[in-house]
């Protein structure tokens, strides 16, 4: 009669190592899961990340530039400290397009006084007590001539106009003083420059009558420009 093998229970330490390569396998798998699907789903990201960084470089070069020209056109057009009464030119601005312009004034191989465009504007919207305010002209050749003006005949001159005791005109800068800007003014086609009227001492004035110039009140007024007959539109501003 044959005897039957009886297996005998292993020891715990054998167990125990068995549970723990378990686990360590199933943390390696699910591992291995996790790198393959982050691969598959995160290379799109990786790319637009690679975009932007190229877009932000091409930014960062251009912007010097533009500064630049911000500057420049900053300091050309800044208004002047002198007070008094006076339209000083500024530098000649670079051609440049004329926007607007109907085409048989555009094409012209002639320029005359009524083709020129005019725009006026205040140095500030709103000047404070004690704040003497300037004013600014541009003068531009929509044409495809040059333009040769004698400011000597067709004056360069500013009013100013109040708006809250009715229209009425309360200064001129040429009614108490002559013009400052003289001489010939000469523009290329798709040109323009820029004249200052420097400060306006905040008194009324009409044309050969300079005495007991009043102060004008607070309040809201329009200021125009002036080369000869061509007028400019008016731009408001207020004394505060």
């Amino acid at each position: 009669m044959s005897q039957r093998n009886d297996p005998r229970p292993l020891p715990p330490e054998i167990y125990q190592r068995r549970r723990i390569t378990a686990v360590v396998v199933l943390v390696v798998v699910i591992a291995l899961l996790w790198w393959v699907i982050s691969s598959l789903t995160g290379g799109d990201d990786g790319q637009d990340q690679v975009a932007r960084t190229a877009e932000s470089s091409a930014v960062s070069e251009t912007s010097p530039e533009t500064t630049q020209e911000s500057t420049e056109s900053a300091a050309s057009s800044g208004p002047s400290s002198e007070a008094s009464e006076s339209a000083a030119p500024s530098r000649s601005a670079e051609p440049s397009e004329t926007e607007g312009v109907p085409d048989d004034v555009a094409s012209k191989e002639t320029c005359a006084l009524d083709d020129l465009r005019l725009s006026v504007r205040p140095g500030a919207p709103t000047f404070r007590d004690g704040q003497q305010p300037n004013f600014f002209l541009e003068v531009t050749n929509p044409t495809s001539g040059e333009c040769d003006i004698d400011l000597s005949e067709d004056e360069l001159k500013f009013e100013v106009f109040t708006m809250d005791s009715g229209y009425s005109r309360v200064w001129g800068d040429t009614d108490c003083n002559s013009p400052t800007s003289s001489g010939r003014l000469r523009l290329d086609p798709d040109q323009s420059r820029t004249f200052e009227m420097t400060a306006w001492s905040r008194t009324t004035s009409s044309p050969d009558s300079c005495d007991n110039r009043e102060p004008v009140g607070n309040g809201a007024y329009m200021v125009y420009g002036h080369i000869g007959d061509n007028t400019s539109e008016s731009q408001t501003f207020n004394l505060a």
